[in-house]
């Protein structure tokens, strides 16, 4: 498979997986754009433990929905920082003032937390797997 190598951390990700995550935020892209206020925040949240269990697959790692959660939540606070998580959901939410007339801005946010919830959970495993390997 042809990898892509990230430069901040030196992990590599397949082609075919990196198109997965880009799925990932595009449906992520489109829930927000879908969904009335209120609900999208809460719907990408459950958009992101489901991708952790899916990116987690791809490693053979079975994992339960509270487990994705903590997963999901270490991987924030860790891997994106809780704080550029934070302003993004609240740029989110700040873009359904002016809805529908957000629903670019909205997409955007959307597509860029998935984005980089993806390629950090993607990290976390790879790193584990690595150190399995050790």
């Amino acid at each position: 498979m042809d990898k892509i190598t990230s430069e901040e951390n030196g992990m590599t990700i397949c082609k075919k997986h990196s198109d997965q995550i880009h799925m990932w935020a595009a449906a992520g892209g489109a829930t927000a754009a879908v969904l009335p206020v209120g609900l999208d925040a809460a719907a990408l949240i459950l958009q992101e433990v489901l991708m952790v269990i899916q990116i987690g697959s791809l490693f053979g790692v079975n994992i339960e929905n509270a487990t994705a959660q903590g997963i999901l939540t270490a991987t924030i606070a860790s891997g994106i920082g809780v704080a550029a998580h934070a302003t993004a959901v609240a740029g989110l939410e700040a873009a359904n003032l002016g809805y529908p007339f957000t629903i670019p801005v909205k997409i955007g946010i959307a597509v860029g937390i998935i984005e980089l919830v993806g390629r950090a959970t993607y990290t976390y495993f790879e790193s584990e797997k690595k150190k399995e390997r050790e």
